[in-house]
């Protein structure tokens, strides 16, 4: 991915160094708003790559997927996060009868809003990104990761704990677990 944004802006620089009619304060103007977008495409490539494949662990991609505790959706949302969230018409039974009360789209905006509440949730705990704790290098993806799998609190508990409190869900799967599992995108 850092190579595709690589060469895109060396192309875009050794398109703008062989016009020789253009000023340098133009061609800088011009370089930054490359890079700008280069990098801003960047991000949006690899947040989308993150969520793709937070969602193919959880439920293989499958938007109309229910699991045996009663997840559901690609992302395998609780109905409890769901009401927190503000989709308080969506509930299993619901998307049971009707899955298209909770379509592609909107769980995809579900997830960002999920993101988004856990992030404000763990912004006190940013300092620990880089340390290694429990064998688990500490990243942002990961981090969005596990409070994606047991909630924000859980990876406030493993962080502060030096991860000795390692909780899992109900299906075997532990914080430390998807926080080394999640570790490798730059989301930053």
């Amino acid at each position: 991915m850092k190579r595709i944004v690589l060469i895109s802006v060396l192309l875009c620089v050794t398109y703008l160094a062989t016009a020789p009619t253009i000023d340098f304060r133009v061609w800088a103007t011009r370089y930054r708003e490359m890079e700008k977008e280069a990098v801003r495409l960047m991000k949006e490539l690899e947040f989308s790559r993150f969520i793709d494949d937070l969602g193919y662990r959880e439920s293989e991609n499958n938007w109309l997927s229910i699991n045996r505790i009663g997840c559901f959706g690609e992302w395998q949302f609780a109905e409890s996060t769901l009401r927190y969230l503000g989709y308080r018409h969506i509930t299993l039974k619901k998307f049971r009868a009707n899955p298209e009360i909770f379509p592609e789209d909107l769980q995809r905006e579900a997830l960002k809003a999920l993101i988004r509440v856990n992030l404000a949730f763990l912004r006190d705990h940013r300092h620990f990104i880089g340390d290694t704790i429990g064998g688990v290098v500490i990243t942002k993806s990961g981090m969005i990761a596990a409070a994606h799998l047991g909630g924000a609190g859980s990876v406030r508990k493993f962080l502060e704990s030096g991860g000795n409190v390692n909780r899992k869900d109900v299906l075997g799967t532990s914080i430390g677990n998807y926080m080394n599992r999640f570790s490798r995108y730059d989301l930053d």
